[in-house]
């Protein structure tokens, strides 16, 4: 089974290489057919290591930063890989990930997104796999309501129903830092809406899997590291993306406002 990897790429000097690094310490049998990286017009030294790494990879050289979700779909285009695994420049493959991702491919057939399991540098577990984002969770994650006991129950179960689980199942959503596009995936859901320029890609593209009859699952027996040093955005210019895409969302999605979404384990 041909798999591609999609990096997209903005001043990831810090990471990048490592990404590359682990990607072709893989076993021969888990050796993705071949890699893109897309760059959204890095100002730093993010090309000249992926240049510098002698690995077979194709780029994309973007003249102004497109946004996650265009940059993605441009990758994918470029890709020649049956599966699609769309990745942050932060990100580590570890063996055994890619081979669990194809078993379980192959096993669930209705399974259009996959995701695994991440750990940061000390092996602990991220969360990566969540419920649908309502207004009362926004407001426990950016507001004082988050300090608050109820508050932080809605946080916490938002952050970690689905991640504590050693077996697969189906969460609402999957963080977009690592998602395994399956082939029937691309032919019945498509790509990412590129409506989102960044945040929130996510979250609506999980939600048309659902909505399209097909699955999201979340696959704890593969194993990647994230250590999340991804400098796409930083500051006010993160919160202002991440409040237009998720008002972009709730407009279109409005049953998320009472934490109602298609599909998923409730």
């Amino acid at each position: 089974m041909k798999w591609s990897a999609i990096i997209t790429t903005y001043n990831s000097e810090e990471v990048i290489g490592r990404a590359l690094e682990a990607l072709f310490r893989l076993p021969t049998e888990e050796k993705p057919y071949d890699v893109v990286i897309v760059d959204n017009a890095s100002s730093d030294n993010t090309i000249s290591i992926v240049s510098s790494c002698n690995l077979q990879t194709k780029i994309v050289l973007n003249k102004h930063n497109l946004g996650l979700a265009k940059a993605n779909n441009l990758g994918a285009a470029r890709a020649e890989g049956d599966s699609l695994f769309f990745l942050n420049p932060d990100v580590e493959l570890l063996p055994g990930a890619v081979s669990a991702l194809q078993r379980f491919q192959e096993e669930n057939p209705n399974a259009a997104i996959i995701g695994p399991a991440m750990v940061d540098e000390n092996g602990i577990r991220q969360s990566t796999a969540r419920t649908w984002p309502g207004p009362l969770v926004i407001a426990s994650r950016r507001t004082p309501l988050g300090r608050t006991a109820w508050g932080g129950k809605i946080s916490v179960n938002h952050v970690d129903r689905f991640n504590s689980s050693s077996t697969p199942l189906k969460p609402h959503w999957l963080v977009g830092a690592a998602m395994w596009l399956t082939p029937d995936g691309r032919e019945k859901v498509g790509l990412m809406s590129e409506k989102y320029f960044l945040y929130f890609e996510d979250v609506e593209w999980c939600w048309r899997t659902w909505q399209r009859g097909m699955e999201v699952w979340y696959e704890p027996r593969a194993e990647i590291r994230h250590v999340c040093r991804r400098e796409s955005t930083s500051g006010g210019t993160a919160l202002n993306f991440h409040l237009k895409s998720m008002l972009r969302f709730m407009t279109t999605h409005p049953g998320v406002l009472a934490g109602i979404g298609p599909g998923g384990e409730q």
